[in-house]
């Protein structure tokens, strides 16, 4: 398959063994986005919440049971009402509901709103254990 018929992906990902998480590029074929994203997430159901980062839309795909699960960690901090468990992938849609993959320029916007979002995780878990 052409390089450029894939789909780019941003994700933050959750590693359960060394608690830590990692970004990358990901690239998946648009053929089989659900089994690509089963695998990345690790997971076997997804959901997606639609998010705006500088008046940007994207797609944010997330293991649905993720807060069930007994090794789930916190990953990304949109807000008091919506902190996403486990890994993420990040992507967008087109007009109709088709996805696209992400551009240089977006993938760099998505890395520093995470970079920024991850004090207020931080932030957010301590203010709970009080």
């Amino acid at each position: 398959m052409n390089s450029n018929s894939l789909l780019r992906l941003f994700t933050l990902e959750y590693d359960a063994k060394t608690n830590s998480i990692s970004s990358h590029v990901r690239y998946i074929s648009p053929d089989n986005v659900l089994q690509e994203l089963y695998r990345i997430l690790n997971c076997e159901l997804v959901t997606c919440t639609e998010i705006e980062v500088n008046g940007k839309l994207f797609d944010v795909w997330s293991d649905d049971i993720a807060l069930l699960k007994d090794n789930s960690a916190p990953n990304l901090y949109i807000d008091d009402d919506l902190i996403i468990f486990g890994s993420v992938a990040f992507v967008k849609s087109d007009e109709e509901g088709k996805l696209v993959g992400l551009s240089h320029d977006d993938v760099q916007l998505l890395w520093h709103f995470a970079c920024l979002q991850f004090p207020k995780l931080l932030n957010f878990l301590k203010t709970q254990r009080r």
